[in-house]
């Protein structure tokens, strides 16, 4: 039984796993910094799409030898081309909206990435999948929402007060919101309008801050001033 061994063929597949291993062990770095920041998809989602990767490009590129022939041609690339079309049902699922704010597109976009890690290492690019590992990761580090450097970084956010309007207050919670917005937070103003909800005025702005971290001292309006009932960010 021993003899019937093909060590060549056992050696290569060995290769092949220790691929498969590396494209996770990659994916689980990029999902580590996501579970970190509490992420809906975190590590584990990460290391299956890499380790999944790698398997597509593998069974692509090696999958087929023993059917090849003289009248059998097979294209290594299509099952690649499949697997990042396919990627996209999981990386949309991910993305959603509230209060017209849209989150989750990073995380999406760093399972498109590891799904693009998975196929490099599993196609044997060691370096390429490393060094795009490294630089996503440091990407989602230092320049994302609550990362090391998003107090340089401006984005964009959606704020609603409600308050009870009144003849004295129709404009002046307005006006001390925006006010607030401007010389406290240097927020640049994008959209400001206002619509009656029920027995309330609803105050609708949307900014872009740096301060994004500090937004969360305008409850403190709450408490200031008794026509506001409620601030969302």
């Amino acid at each position: 039984m021993v003899k019937n061994i093909d060590m060549p063929l056992v050696i290569q597949q060995l290769e092949l796993m220790v691929r498969i291993i590396l494209a996770g062990v990659c994916g689980g770095a990029i999902g580590y910094e996501r579970e970190s920041r509490k992420k809906t998809a975190g590590l584990r989602t990460h290391v299956i799409v890499a380790v999944s990767a790698a398997l597509m490009i593998v069974l692509s590129k090696y999958g087929f030898n023993d059917v090849l022939g003289q009248y059998v041609r097979v294209d290594p690339s299509r099952i690649a081309a499949g697997t990042v079309t396919a990627i996209g049902f999981l990386g949309s699922g991910i993305i959603f909206s509230r209060n017209k704010n849209v989150s989750g597109v990073t995380t999406s976009a760093g399972i498109w990435a590891t799904l693009g890690v998975g196929m490099a290492v599993g196609a044997g690019m060691y370096v390429i999948g490393i060094a795009t590992t490294v630089i996503v990761v440091l990407v989602e580090i230092f320049i994302g929402r609550g990362g090391k450097l998003s107090h340089i970084m401006k984005q964009v956010y959606q704020i609603a007060v409600e308050y009870t309007p009144s003849e004295t207050n129709n404009t002046k919670i307005a006006e001390i919101v925006k006010n607030e917005l401007e010389s406290n937070y240097k927020c640049k103003i994008l959209r400001f309008q206002t619509r009656r909800k029920e027995e309330c005025i609803r105050l609708e702005v949307m900014v872009r801050t740096a301060k994004g971290s500090e937004l969360m001292q305008l409850a403190k309006l709450v408490e200031k001033y008794s026509e506001i009932e409620k601030i969302s960010i």
